[in-house]
């Protein structure tokens, strides 16, 4: 069986959705998980773009790597997060901005933005795609 994956926009989507549940034989051997949670989108490749961008100017303003400022500007807004190594020993790590939802990139690039321009950095000239 293959994964299937919806998001209900639609009464149409909604239908599908059941007809395909409904359809499903099941098997105590192999149960199956179904997940019902509120669609969130993933940020934007215009959000991605422009962060880039301002990680580039302010690199070039403070004469750190584009990767270094990146690594900054997650810490400086969402802080790191703690896990434990193989040992167990606690560790920590920064978010990766990939997983992250428009509203958290828009929090992410706001930030960057406002710290560029107390650093004097200039405006980045972005270029989408």
């Amino acid at each position: 069986m293959t994964n299937r994956r919806w998001v209900l926009r639609e009464e149409t989507i909604r239908e599908l959705c059941l007809s395909w549940l409904s359809a499903i034989e099941l098997d105590e051997d192999n149960p199956l998980e179904i997940l019902v949670k509120p669609y969130k989108k993933n940020r934007s490749l215009e959000q991605n773009d422009m962060f880039h961008a301002w990680c580039g100017t302010i690199a070039d303003k403070t004469g750190h790597s584009k990767q270094e400022i990146k690594q900054i500007m997650v810490e400086s807004t969402f802080g790191a997060e703690e896990f434990l190594n193989l040992q167990g020993r606690a560790r920590t790590r920064l978010r990766e901005t990939s997983g992250m939802k428009v509203g958290e990139m828009s929090e992410l690039l706001e930030r960057t933005i406002q710290i560029g321009i107390e650093l004097g950095a200039e405006v980045p000239e972005v270029t989408y795609g």
